[in-house]
């Protein structure tokens, strides 16, 4: 491999992780806690794009819970969109012929799996 392999290959990646970037905006994830009183959906960029929160959950005295279930339905979802991020930044990699995932913590289990 010569210098302008080495170039070539950079301005391929370079061009990769454009279209990967604008493609993280896409992503849509859904954050759940308490059988789905409180939900969250989260963007690539890991904003909160929308929020629901059933009125059963909304029960003066149980301010705490409702707390619980809200953080829990945001750390459901930003763990979801840091998997995704992982697979595709892998993908990537694979792509380029490279093997990633001693950079990233290793092959982890999908968390949508159970």
């Amino acid at each position: 491999m010569d210098i302008n392999d080495i170039m070539r290959m950079a301005g391929q990646l370079r061009d990769q992780l454009t279209v990967a970037q604008k493609e993280v905006g896409n992503i849509r994830v859904k954050g759940e806690a308490g059988a789905g009183l409180v939900s969250v959906v989260m963007n690539g960029n890991y904003e909160a794009v929308e929020v629901h929160i059933d009125k059963k959950a909304m029960v003066a005295s149980e301010v705490s819970l409702l707390e619980d279930l809200v953080r829990a339905a945001i750390n459901s979802a930003a763990s979801k969109i840091a998997d995704s991020l992982r697979e595709r930044v892998g993908d990537l990699g694979k792509n380029m012929g490279i093997d990633i995932s001693q950079f990233t913590g290793g092959d982890k289990p999908n968390s949508s799996g159970g």
